[in-house]
């Protein structure tokens, strides 16, 4: 069983108060490459007393406000989470109070922030990425204490152009482009850029219901098997008004075999040279050739050390009890995990492997060519 700590921190980059002794109905988030969220609820009058015994009598957002104060979580003495309170929802139960307090990552500071930059010549995308966050700490008001982490990896080199550019879209956009990078922001606000995120955990092993006669540590799962959005011939269209557009198709032979011929045509108006459009259709076609399965399972307590284990880590599952679910038995990445925590910080954590969502993708392909 966890230890948990719900940390109020202050703009000036310092903790206030440590509220998990009134704090129920913890959940909280990750999402690879995406803002976190925490969600918890406080009795008003027990914060209250907590108010006036900090010295906060007269000032009742004194110590928490919606859009000013982060919260941070600590699990066994470590900090895992960091997020902006983002909104109170007041909910009576006669003859008591609840404040169900809703917070979300920093990503979520630059949903309302706009950028206007030119990237002429080609720069690493971590640089393009790190001037931005550093044009908006800048402006006046608009330092949210966020500054350069770590880069890991080789960067790919890109030209850019943006006239009043929403900065979390940016950032999402530019994660989803090939050879994007992926990225997170630390509970301490370092923004850190991967070429990868991500650790192989080979010891772990995700399981149900049972292996050599020990009970899985798997408590349920569930996944769906289908051909919604599966095409094994894809045909790219870029830029061009009819037959004389830039043209290319991708196929999946095997495939075709298999399930019978299943097309899709994607369109990238932006796109004007072959071998761009090319690599974009082949990429699309490596992502939707093969029959889409997506599974999500929830553990028993304590079977991931979620100081250790994040999203974009790679884990082993093995749901080969039954015909059917013999394949599901192998590596796979952790895209989502969500974790509900008790009173007595008992942990349920439901984790999400290998999302994906390939009109977000080709949409986001678009976009970063407009913006070349």
């Amino acid at each position: 069983m966890a230890t948990y700590n719900i940390e109020i921190w202050g703009k000036d980059n310092y903790a206030l108060a440590d509220i998990r002794h009134i704090c129920s109905d913890l959940v909280w988030t990750k999402t690879l490459n995406g803002a976190e969220t925490l969600n918890f609820t406080i009795d008003l009058n027990r914060y209250e007393e907590l108010l006036k015994n900090l010295g906060y009598e007269y000032d009742a957002f004194g110590l928490m406000e919606v859009g000013r104060n982060d919260i941070r979580i600590k699990r066994n003495g470590v900090y895992i989470l960091g997020t902006n309170v983002y909104r109170f929802v007041f909910v009576t139960h006669d003859p008591t109070i609840e404040v169900q307090v809703q917070c979300v990552g920093y990503l979520n500071y630059y949903k309302t922030r706009y950028v206007t930059m030119d990237f002429d010549t080609e720069t690493s995308q971590d640089e393009i990425l790190f001037q931005v966050i550093e044009d908006c700490n800048a402006k006046t008001g608009g330092d949210y204490g966020v500054r350069r982490g770590n880069v890991t990896g080789n960067m790919a080199l890109r030209t850019r152009h943006y006239k009043r550019k929403e900065v979390a879209s940016l950032i999402q956009q530019m994660s989803n482009c090939i050879g994007g990078p992926d990225f997170d922001f630390t509970p301490d606000k370092l923004f850190n850029i991967y070429e990868t995120k991500g650790t192989y955990h080979p010891n772990i092993l995700l399981y149900y219901p049972e292996l050599h006669g020990k009970p899985g540590n798997v408590q349920s799962f569930n996944f769906t098997r289908s051909v919604d959005g599966v095409a094994n011939y894809v045909m790219g269209i870029g830029s061009g008004n009819g037959e004389d557009a830039v043209q290319s198709s991708a196929e999946y032979a095997l495939g075709e075999q298999d399930i019978y011929r299943r097309e899709k045509v994607v369109t990238w108006n932006s796109v004007s040279q072959q071998d761009t459009l090319d690599e974009h259709t082949n990429s699309v076609l490596h992502q939707i050739q093969d029959i889409i399965e997506i599974p999500t399972v929830t553990l028993k307590d304590g079977v991931l050390n979620l100081n250790e284990v994040d999203v974009g880590d790679t884990v082993n599952l093995d749901l080969a009890s039954n015909l059917m679910l013999r394949h599901i038995n192998g590596a796979y990445r952790i895209h989502k995990i969500e974790c509900v925590v008790d009173d007595n910080d008992s942990e349920s954590v439901t984790v999400s492997f290998d999302d994906l969502d390939i009109d977000t993708i080709i949409a986001n392909q678009q976009l970063a060519e407009e913006e070349l």
